[in-house]
């Protein structure tokens, strides 16, 4: 009977099913099973799908080890995390971590999660390079002159970023259009009358808050107001904190009519000190990164969002690194797309607006 040729082996557990086992069943040679497993051009398109179905139904899983020596591969995927507690508590970092296991899943691949000081962060990458211990790396919270990417270009290994640093044309990356999505928010509240924006960031030595801030700027300073329309707030992470310190902050200038806040984090502390410090017509916008611990719907009716999944990017730094190790191709951007919802008393023409031809939309 199909799918029951596993037996037992001598311990008496379960011995699980083998290329020969295929082999017997779908009566092939053991070559052509191995190859068809493998992906090899040289097996048929109808024989791959018999043994990919066969492989299925009698639950075949590879053995691990043989492929190794096999393909010389680990199936491996390092993530170097620095040491610091408080970014594993990170929310945004727990879902990203979420798309990154479910994509490594479904790829066959495992995740090697470490971490470092700074002083020894290129000596991991090195060590896991020269050992060959795995396949390829994801990097996360790219910086100017980031030296990690510079290492891996040299060094030739797959690697996927997630955002972009300089020259995104020379490695793989996830990222979303953070000066777009930025600029559009700022200028659609300077459509809507407001003179005086505050912007709640992270910390700046990261590409995404440069290029979040310079898009605020950037639409400002395109509508013909002056530099003091814009009042930027930056902190380091953890990032809930500064959402209340920094609206407070802001509130103390009367000009101020609209916070953008650069995570949903700070937005909902900062929703507290506006309850606290109310202020007639105050326009509140936020990244969102739907953060599945958070209930967001709640306060759905008192924000603008910018939406983008961070779990859906990390299903996205997988498949980029597969593209690398599995399928041999070159490295590629992959430009996850963002939604807005609008806060009704706002009007939303100028939004979908494009950018003006002589803004980029990428800081190098």
């Amino acid at each position: 009977m199909a799918g029951m040729r596993s037996g037992r082996g001598r311990s008496g557990a379960p011995r699980g099913v083998t290329i020969r086992d295929l082999a017997a069943e779908l009566g092939l040679s053991i070559t052509t099973i191995s190859r068809a497993l493998g992906g090899y051009s040289d097996v048929g398109d109808q024989t791959r799908r018999r043994v990919t179905e066969a492989a299925e139904r009698m639950g075949y899983r590879p053995n691990r080890n043989a492929q190794r020596l096999v393909t010389q591969r680990t199936f491996n995927i390092a993530w170097v995390q620095p040491d610091d507690e408080l970014k594993f508590l990170d929310p945004h970092f727990v879902e990203v971590m979420s798309g990154v296991l479910r994509g490594a899943r479904a790829s066959n691949y495992d995740i090697v999660l470490t971490s470092h000081t700074p002083e020894r962060e290129l000596e991991v990458y090195d060590r896991y390079v020269k050992d060959r211990s795995v396949d390829g790396f994801i990097l996360d919270l790219p910086r100017k002159d980031d030296p990690r990417i510079e290492y891996l270009v040299e060094a030739g290994m797959p690697f996927v970023v997630h955002g972009r640093a300089s020259q995104p044309d020379r490695y793989g990356w996830v990222d979303i259009d953070n000066y777009g999505a930025f600029y559009r928010l700022a200028r659609m509240l300077v459509a809507n009358g407001h003179r005086g924006i505050a912007f709640i960031n992270g910390s700046e030595q990261f590409h995404y808050a440069r290029h979040r801030r310079q898009g605020v700027a950037d639409a400002i300073a395109d509508a013909g107001l002056p530099g003091e329309t814009l009042s930027v707030y930056n902190t380091q992470h953890p990032l809930r904190p500064a959402g209340f310190d920094f609206t407070v902050q802001a509130m103390t200038n009367p000009a101020i009519t609209a916070i953008i806040y650069s995570s949903i984090l700070m937005a909902i502390e900062g929703l507290r000190a506006a309850d606290a410090h109310p202020r007639s017509g105050l326009a509140l916008a936020t990244m969102d990164d739907e953060l599945h611990y958070l209930d967001v719907d709640r306060v759905s009716d008192r924000l603008t969002f910018v939406r983008s999944s961070l779990s859906e990017g990390g299903l996205a730094l997988i498949a980029e690194l597969s593209r690398q190790c599995d399928d041999r191709e070159e490295p590629r951007g992959t430009l996850v797309p963002v939604t807005f919802h609008v806060h009704p008393s706002l009007d939303r023409a100028s939004l979908d607006a494009p950018l003006p031809a002589h803004r980029t939309g990428f800081i190098g």
